[in-house]
């Protein structure tokens, strides 16, 4: 993605950091307030996902468009094994996402590796609980079968992460919905916002981290989050 974009994700991040008190990591009390205006907003409703070939899966959906009102309504997700993707199946789980494409030459695979090592550095008991998805903006690229190699090659574990993609309008849908200011510019690449979203086990928007992943904060606060909504 572009360096003018990857410099005004840096700019955010320093004022994310001077608004929650120099980048400390959130307080389990503050995560409780989160989670009480997160309640009130209520951002996510029910999700039914539907099977088919990948390539009839990824067409328009301009007529549905209109009707969707949160992620749980899109209804041709796919995940890099070619299954249907649902975020429904998430309830439960506490949830890290990000965006990716990958043919991004650094943004991406930066954010993404970083978000390897927070997965490795969670216990080992966290990952029936704790569920990682990297969403596609470039479907027409980014098929199943790219995005599992990519997975690969970044170092992800599948076990408990789940790169997805979609038709182009379900994705654009998300990416409006997640305001993450997607862009399309010359040679197949993208402009966007470098953003991970924390989303509690209830399926509501915790905290997002803009910029470069603080990975011992990010590591932390899932943790607050796993303990405070699933409990075993």
């Amino acid at each position: 993605m572009g360096g003018n974009r990857d410099r005004g994700a840096a700019g955010e991040l320093q004022a994310d950091a001077r608004s929650e008190g120099g980048g400390v990591a959130v307080r389990r009390h503050r995560i409780r307030r989160l989670v009480a205006a997160a309640t009130v907003l209520g951002l996510f409703a029910g999700l039914a996902v539907v099977g088919g070939l990948w390539h009839s899966r990824v067409r328009s959906a301009a007529q549905k468009a209109s009707s969707w009102s949160s992620p749980f309504d899109l209804k041709t997700l796919v995940d890099h094994d070619d299954n249907s993707f649902s975020f429904d199946r998430l309830r439960g789980r506490t949830v890290v996402m990000n965006f990716i494409f990958t043919h991004c030459p650094m943004s991406c695979p930066l954010q993404t590796r970083a978000l390897a090592s927070v997965q490795r550095a969670l216990p080992k008991t966290s990952e029936k609980r704790v569920q990682f998805v990297s969403v596609s903006m470039d479907p027409a690229r980014d098929t199943p079968a790219v995005l599992k190699q990519y997975a690969s090659t970044i170092g992800a574990n599948l076990v408990n992460w789940s790169f997805v993609t979609g038709s182009d309008d379900e994705i654009n849908w998300l990416h409006q919905y997640y305001n993450l200011r997607v862009k399309r510019v010359g040679g197949g690449q993208f402009d966007h916002r470098v953003v991970v979203y924390l989303i509690d086990a209830n399926g509501r928007l915790i905290q997002k981290y803009t910029g470069d992943v603080d990975q011992a904060r990010l590591v932390r606060e899932i943790g607050e989050v796993d303990t405070l909504f699933n409990k075993s």
